[in-house]
């Protein structure tokens, strides 16, 4: 079954490994589905703030963004770590969406994958936007904290090198498609 798949990475970093994960896995774990892929890198918004919100009305890229969720049946996000956080791109992006249009991230099926050089995967970022998307009623959320990226993930071929873990991740992305 083919569904409507948005995807996007919560990294502004031209180096992300977790863009690099993400794509790997869109390009040979994901190939008969169609995804939209969201490079969200670029994006120059203000930190979202309740003046801004006010006097300027909300960013076009979260209006598109927030549209584009709104058509999709399920979400693939990225999102990387910072000192046991979201990172602040991030974060700020999810705060724009939730004051745009709560009821935008409703009733969707999210896939949350996150990596890091470490042994948890980024996996406190990863448990927060769980909980996130929980909060605002998604259908269901997956997840995969991806760890030691550089030890399991070949950057020159762009593709996981473990077999166990690459095992995991087709797992769950049966799982998210069914």
């Amino acid at each position: 079954m083919n569904h409507n798949i948005i995807c996007f990475v919560g990294s502004n970093s031209s180096k992300s490994i977790n863009v690099q994960l993400v794509k790997s896995l869109l390009k040979h774990n994901m190939q008969n589905q169609t995804v939209e892929y969201i490079d969200i890198r670029e994006w120059q918004l203000p930190i979202f703030s309740q003046d801004i919100e006010t006097n300027e009305g909300y960013p076009k890229h979260i209006k598109e963004l927030a549209e584009k969720i709104k058509n999709a049946t399920h979400v693939l996000v990225g999102t990387n770590e910072h000192n046991a956080a979201l990172s602040a791109f991030f974060k700020n992006i999810l705060d724009w969406l939730s004051r745009y249009d709560k009821l935008v991230l409703e009733d969707k099926k999210y896939f949350v994958v996150s990596t890091s050089e470490g042994g948890r995967g980024a996996l406190s970022a990863n448990e927060y936007a769980q909980s996130f998307f929980h909060k605002f009623k998604a259908k269901e959320v997956l997840s995969f904290a991806f760890p030691n990226f550089s030890k399991n993930f070949s950057v020159e071929n762009q593709v996981v090198v473990s077999d166990e873990l690459n095992s995991k991740f087709n797992d769950i992305v049966k799982e998210f498609i069914k």
